[in-house]
């Protein structure tokens, strides 16, 4: 076999040799983006405060008539507004929240109080403004209601036999544009919360 022969045939190995090693590393660097790309989507589906979260270690569970008795005085409420019942004549519902845990469980199973809390920026008519806040479980959580500079405050005892609730009313003239309601349940608060605010139109 001639010289010349053998350094073609040489040079053809290296050749291979080098694109072989080319697409290996072409591959590996697809193949690492990929698995990158799908670590970051869980950072990107965040739950709501009020759920749990891959931090928390198990999903507090409560007897399936608290959030039932919870959501029926909503139903209640919306259904005598909307047929008009005496009483319910110059009423809206404004915001409500449906039964929600008290509490969250973390990884190492203690017990997390959940706040609970709910801004608007809205022009708001002149009239009454009434929060209802509805707990049904064990312990106490603190209630603010803030219509800008005004503010009601009120704590809430929860009972494991029947729907507690509490009420805060404010008045105001039409001008006020911010709302707030901040929910706070206590470090031994173990409940399920929901809440209603309505307005009444004035006569």
């Amino acid at each position: 076999m001639s010289n010349n022969h053998r350094h073609t045939k040489t040079a053809w190995v290296i050749l291979v040799t080098v694109v072989v090693v080319v697409i290996f590393v072409a591959l590996a660097v697809v193949f690492t983006g990929r698995n990158t790309s799908t670590a970051q989507v869980p950072a990107t589906t965040k739950s709501s405060p009020s759920l749990s979260s891959s931090a928390t270690g198990a999903t507090p569970k409560f007897p399936a008539s608290y959030s039932q008795k919870i959501d029926d005085y909503l139903t209640d409420t919306l259904d005598s507004i909307e047929q008009g019942k005496e009483g319910y004549e110059n009423m809206r519902m404004e915001a409500q929240m449906r039964a929600t845990s008290s509490y969250r469980i973390a990884a190492d199973g203690t017990h997390e109080p959940v706040t609970m809390r709910n801004v608007d920026n809205v022009q708001m008519e002149t009239g009454k403004y009434q929060l209802t806040v509805y707990c049904i479980g064990e312990g106490n959580t603190d209630i603010d209601f803030s219509i800008d500079g005004t503010s009601k405050h009120a704590p809430l005892q929860c009972s494991a036999d029947d729907v507690s609730q509490s009420k805060l009313n404010i008045d105001t003239d039409g001008m006020t544009s911010e709302r707030s309601v901040t929910i706070k349940p206590s470090k031994h608060c173990e409940s399920m919360i929901g809440y209603q605010l309505l307005y009444y139109k004035q006569q």
